[in-house]
């Protein structure tokens, strides 16, 4: 299996890849890197526990690609629902 970790700044960056054994890591915030991983993940298990738009993820997969949501929230998750339906 391939691992890439993707989160929001490169703080955890050293923890994901030596200590947890990522192969890479991508800055949610930097547009070029997330546009460059477009269509390269088979499943992203996301774990954050606030509400946060989902739309930069979904470009990210794959077709038939999964998008596991394991954080716990408190308000309805919102979503462009045709970016889903079309694999967009």
């Amino acid at each position: 299996h391939h691992v890439t970790v993707i989160s929001s700044s490169d703080r955890k960056k050293v923890e994901a890849l030596d200590d947890l054994g990522a192969d890479e890591y991508l800055v949610s915030s930097d547009a070029a890197k997330m546009q460059e991983a477009t269509d390269s993940l088979d499943y992203i298990i996301d774990t954050v526990p606030v509400f946060h738009a989902l739309e930069p993820y979904l470009s990210l997969l794959k077709l038939d690609g999964k998008l596991i949501l394991m954080g716990v929230i408190n308000t309805p998750m919102q979503f462009v629902t045709p970016m889903v339906m079309l694999g967009m």
